[in-house]
This record gives structure tokens, sequence and C-alpha cells, in this order.
């Protein structure tokens, strides 16, 4: 490699020094946008359920996502999650990894969509969810009033 001058010296090494910043800064960007398994800021645990001996705390948006879900008879793509949870397709990606990792769904990737299926257990948690969420809107003194 041969270089005219000093000043093509100079402009490689600067051009080096900004792709090095820039790598820098794009791992700092990823690392803040990481999402896995950690509830994103602002989502506090509103749901706690037990089920076969685990127990479950979830946010208002993967229980969101389960009722989406149960509704959907166990199947739906994540960009109809995506909108019904307020979130954008990254931070619903996120959130299916994290209902994944409970094992509450599992993930199906193709190169056209995404798509989010119940397992057996995650059914069994949305049910318990909705049972939840029903009775928190109709306490049972309402009922019974009716």
């Amino acid at each position: 490699m041969s270089f005219e001058s000093i000043a093509e010296l100079y402009e490689l090494s600067r051009a080096i020094a900004r792709a090095f910043e820039v790598v820098r800064l794009l791992k700092k960007r990823a690392e803040k946008h990481i999402v896995e398994g950690v509830p994103p800021k602002r989502q506090y645990v509103k749901f706690r359920v037990n089920i076969e001996g685990k127990r479950l705390d979830l946010t208002e948006k993967q229980a969101a996502a389960l009722l989406v879900l149960s509704r959907t008879e166990g199947a739906e793509v994540l960009n109809a999650i995506a909108r019904s949870t307020g979130l954008n397709s990254k931070l619903a990606l996120g959130l299916a990894l994290q209902l994944k990792a409970m094992g509450l769904v599992n993930l199906i990737i193709t190169p056209q969509r995404k798509i989010v299926m119940l397992t057996p257990f995650g059914q069994e948690v949305a049910k318990k969810v909705e049972e939840m969420v029903t009775e928190a809107a109709f306490p049972p003194e309402e009922e019974a009033a009716s």
C-alpha cells in the first residue's frame, strides 16, 4: 500500500478514528435497546399468577399480549400484537422474547413475518389472567346484585 503524501495518511487515520467512534456509539445504543427478559422501563408488575407451582409476574403489556393471543385461538402475527399493545415492532419482539423465556409462547420467524403462538402453559396463564381481569372489572358483589 503506498500513499502519495502525509495528508492522505492523516485523512486515513481520521477516517479510522471516526469509524471506531461510530462503532462505539452503536454498541452503546444496542446496550440500551436490549429488552429481553427484563420488563421495559415504566412497566411494573401488575399480575401475579401462580400455576403448576410456578409464580409468574406479568406486566400490563405482557398480560395484554397473552389476552390478544387467547382471543385469536392462540396464534397471531407480531404486528397485530404490537398494534394492540401500543408498542412498536422492535419492542413487541422484545415482549415476545420475554414471554418465550417464560415458556408462555413459541415464536416462529419466517422471512415474511413473525408469528407468536401460545404454549399449553401459556393458554393456562392467559385464562388465569382473563379471570383476574374479569374479577377486577366485575367484583363478585356486583355480579350478585345483578
